[in-house]
């Protein structure tokens, strides 16, 4: 017969792993008791907390039941017909449930521990009494053993000899009411427990964990322990794999099993001190000093565990465990498991990777609202906010932010919006914009963001095609043209009082606040990590805007994977972003709208409402870290050129140019506001190499980035692995593959599953994404970009020419906006180029043809430019020959412009539209 096995703590890490092995290993079909408001919310608790291992949250519904529940509650909080239920069906129990947090209260640690403990016994007697259990498994704690020192056996506990707290009185209260329940019983006693010894995983960066970040963030020069002091720590899959086993083995029954590593194969805390400072060296490029070893601020410690200090205050919680001595036993472990040879060296790299790649902050259950929220409430790591409007800073509490969202919600049910209701925001940066995409998030809906440069036309087709429930208008100009829609949509303003509000249809800001004060909404959404979270619309450049799906999964990776990227000293020091590109923007909107709440430090947020004052903006707000596209450091670049230092040091050369450098590096860094940021980011359209070797000749790195919108980060120059002329090596747990013809492929979590229009063709096949774009790899994994699949145009010589290439070239060509290569089926490419202004001197054209003359050096023979028509740039998102997010839509300005192709061609006169005719000497156009 089948047992069924009752598990608690399933969505803690050691509960879940021990399920994951019962799950991977056996054929028992599992209960787990969950505590939530009804079952659906315990369903989605557990799908949550299991959702990192597939092959477990798949089991839920099949091999795994869920029930609603409550250790703290009589009969567990169940109605009477499941409790019997329960009496029946159960074989086996396996209690890891625990209040596990040592600043708890004695009274909230007996309510779980012995109390919770106390009634599952009650169950479980019943059960027995009915048809007979075979198995109690009570996950207890080596610590039971209290103050005892020496040989500690199995059996011991620490009566007699006292207990360094509430959680060791409580848990060693739990394991008597174990032992005396007249039950078969297996109770086992895990050390220390760290994460997976494969991949480091873990959920909550306790105990042992705390130390290793004051250390590593240079804020714990003396250690409170003696330096041979063994370190009790045992690998979560070890202690997993155990219970499991042991649990059901008939030799288990009735006794109890330490579950530590054997006491000489554990570091010390010099060992362990030593191999911390190497790998930190090696990793994060930190060089940390040896700590001192004071064991004797043990003793400053009173009986309340309490030490001056806030730093001490939390150490001395773990005081008692860094001042033991004694070894714990494990007879009748190694006589049912066998000998354990935990070898630390080898998976302690991976438990550092990983919670440096967390931050050592607990990786929670939350989606990425969630998280904000919870950071708003943080007073370790609090969060600001600034919006600057017209020049002025107006600057926002985080308590004003976190009610806001919370009554936003509450808005959005009274509107009736629904979980799964797709709500489309059209918007300046501002809070209000934060605002509202977190409160889609915690109602449960979709957000899907438009480019408030978007013609009515483009927004009335996106609010058919997504089906919106409402549609949010915080941009004047798309207010000013809301009887331009057409929409039956329900419209509210949330732009600024004053700025173009009061649109006849839509309903004012405060109007809608209204409707949600006093209606309580929950702090966890209705929705799991598998359900849709946003659409995003493709820029349109190859054809229809397509939505890009992305569940909450795919958010929370991607922000907390952009959070570990920065430098480790970075990531741990006072955060300052500016958000100016349109909240819409793929990276903008979903990485750097989220990714802030995951870095361990305290936030201070501005919004910029006008990215045409970026310039200006930047100096007063001096950004920690900066993500921008090309134009903006293009803009940047020509503001310097034309300074008086700009243009001293660029006619300087030799010994001059190197004394001037890191002085014009600093008053340049400086005057641009870009002096304290870490990493300077560039990405969403191609970076010309010439914009990128300017900056790196200053001694400025620009760190290239690659992604697309449906998958918005893909790969990434980093500080410290810089590659110019690549788009750097793949983000963590990505993986990037060159396809036969050249496509890269993208394999990632951050990866849509396709498209919301059914009749769309899925870009991922096999589980990878086909990106469209050519490229190749380097040796040591850095990716190239070598043009756009679709884009490949062919001569009417057969030969093949990436215009994307030819064009990033063109545009480095000096008072060059914006270029565009033409010569599919034509016998040679020609160009055209827009210049802003509408009068060129014979110097200028001079000028002009020289620097094409000179890009053509850099190109092989097909590639070359053999004819280039220079226009007035007067290319708009309103006239069609742009995407939103300002890319050119290419068959619709080589249709508009046919008659200037065809006199790049010889066939006729240039338009009158054209500034000037370029080109080569005509022997060479027959190539």
């Amino acid at each position: 017969m089948t047992d069924t096995l009752l598990l608690t703590g399933a969505t803690g890490f050691l509960g879940t792993q021990v399920a994951r092995w019962l799950v991977g290993n056996t054929d028992c079909r599992l209960i787990a008791l969950v505590r939530a408001d009804d079952r659906e919310g315990a369903e989605r608790h557990l799908a949550r907390s299991w959702w990192d291992w597939p092959e477990l949250a798949g089991a839920i519904g099949d091999r795994v039941e869920v029930l609603r529940g409550d250790l703290t509650l009589d009969r567990l909080g169940l109605d009477g017909e499941t409790y019997r239920y329960l009496v029946r069906r159960l074989t086996c129990v396996v209690h890891a449930a625990a209040g596990l947090r040592f600043d708890a209260s004695e009274a909230e640690l007996r309510r779980v521990n012995v109390e919770g403990t106390a009634r599952l016994l009650e169950l479980a007697q019943a059960a027995h009494a009915d048809h007979g259990l075979t198995r109690f498994a009570h996950l207890s704690t080596a610590y039971v053993a209290g103050r005892r020192e020496g040989d500690v056996a199995e059996a011991d506990l620490g009566e007699g000899a006292g207990f360094h707290g509430a959680y060791e009185r409580t848990k060693y209260e739990a394991e008597r009411l174990v032992r005396g329940a007249g039950l078969p019983t297996s109770v086992f006693r895990p050390g220390f427990v760290v994460g997976d010894s494969h991949t480091g995983e873990i959920k909550t960066f306790n105990t042992l964990y705390y130390p290793l970040r004051l250390y590593l963030n240079g804020r714990l020069p003396v250690l409170p322990c003696r330096p041979d002091l063994r370190l009790n720590l045992v690998p979560v899959d070890y202690v997993a794999e155990a219970v499991g086993r042991l649990t059901l083995d008939p030799r288990a029954e009735g006794l109890t099993f330490h579950l530590t590593a054997p006491t000489e194969s554990l570091p010390t805390a010099r060992e362990l001190v030593a191999f911390v400072r190497g790998w930190a060296r090696e990793t994060l490029g930190l060089s940390l000093p040896r700590p001192w070893f004071a064991p004797f601020l043990l003793s400053l410690a009173p009986a309340a565990g309490r030490l001056p200090g806030r730093t001490l205050t939390n150490l001395s919680a773990l005081a008692p465990y860094f001042g033991e001595r004694r070894r714990f036993v494990r007879t009748n472990t190694d006589r049912l498991l066998g000998p354990y040879r935990l070898d630390w060296r080898q998976f302690l790299p991976r438990l550092l990777e990983f919670a440096a790649y967390q931050g050592f902050l607990h990786r929670s259950d939350r989606t990425v609202q969630e998280q904000l929220l919870f950071r708003l409430g943080s007073r370790s790591r609090p969060v600001r906010y600034h919006d600057i409007v017209q020049g002025r800073l107006v600057s926002r509490s985080a308590a004003e932010i976190r009610e806001d969202i919370l009554t936003t919600a509450g808005a959005m049910r009274v509107l009736g919006v629904e979980p799964g209701d797709r709500v489309a925001v059209v918007g300046l940066n501002s809070t209000r914009s934060l605002i509202l995409d977190a409160a889609i998030g915690l109602v449960g809906a979709v957000s899907v963001p438009l480019y408030y440069t978007s013609p009515p036309a483009d927004i009335r087709s996106i609010l058919a095609a997504s089906g919106a429930r409402v549609l949010f208008v915080g941009a004047p100009a798309v207010l000013a043209r809301l009887d331009e829609l057409e929409s039956p949509v329900p419209v509210v303003s949330f732009g600024r009082e004053g700025a173009g509000g009061g649109a006849a249809r839509a309903m004012a800001w405060e109007d809608f606040l209204a409707r949600g004060r006093g209606v309580e909404v929950e702090r966890t959404a209705p929705v799991g990590f598998g359900d849709a979270a946003t659409l995003r619309y493709t820029s349109g450049t190859t054809g229809r805007p397509r939505g890009v799906v992305f569940r909450h999964e795919h958010l929370r990776y991607m922000a907390e994977s952009l959070a570990s990227l920065p430098p480790w000293r970075v990531r741990h020091r006072r955060v300052v972003y500016l958000s100016f590109l349109p909240m819409n923007h793929v990276v903008e909107g979903i990485l750097a709208t989220y990714s802030p709440y995951y870095v361990p430090a305290p936030l201070d947020l501005y919004f910029l409402e006008d990215l045409r004052e970026v310039a200006r903006a930047l100096p007063a707000v001096r950004p920690t870290m900066f993500f921008s596209v090309p134009r903006v450091y293009e803009k940047l670049w020509e503001r310097f050129e034309t300074s008086g230092p700009g243009r001293v040091y660029l006619r300087a050369s030799g010994a001059r140019r190197r004394l001037l450098r890191p002085l014009v590096r600093a008053a340049f860094l400086r005057r641009a506001g870009l002096d304290r940021c870490a990493q300077l980011i560039v990405g969403s359209a191609p970076s010309g190499e010439g914009l990128l070797h300017a900056y790196g000749e200053l001694g400025i790195e620009l760190h290239n980035a690659y992604g697309l919108t449906e998958a918005p980060l893909v790969t990434l120059n980093r500080v410290g692995a810089n590659r110019l002329g690549t788009v750097g090596r793949p983000l963590p747990h990505t993986q990037v593959r060159i396809a036969n013809d050249g496509e890269v492929m993208v394999r990632g979590p951050q990866v849509t599953p396709g498209y919301f229009e059914a009749q769309s063709e899925p870009p991922v096949r096999d589980g990878w994404l086909f990106t469209g774009d050519l490229g190749r790899l380097s040796d040591d994994g850095f990716l190239i970009l070598e043009g756009r699949k679709k884009e490949l145009m062919i001569t009417s010589y057969g030969k093949n020419v990436h215009p994307s290439r030819v064009e990033a070239r063109l545009q480095q060509v000096p008072g060059v906006t914006e270029a565009l290569l033409v010569g599919d089926g034509r016998p040679y490419c020609a160009a055209l180029l827009w210049v802003e202004g509408v009068v060129l001197t014979p110097e200028d054209k001079a000028l002009l043809d020289a620097a094409v003359a000179r890009a053509n050096r850099d190109l092989s023979h097909p590639e070359q430019i053999k004819a280039w028509a220079v226009l007035h740039h007067d290319l708009s998102v309103a006239g069609g020959e742009l995407t939103p997010n300002l890319k050119l839509r290419r068959t619709e300005v080589i249709r508009r412009h046919a008659g200037v192709v065809s006199a790049l061609y010889g066939q006729g006169e240039p338009p009158d539209s054209v500034l000037h005719l370029g080109r080569v000497a005509r022997e060479v156009l027959g190539g």
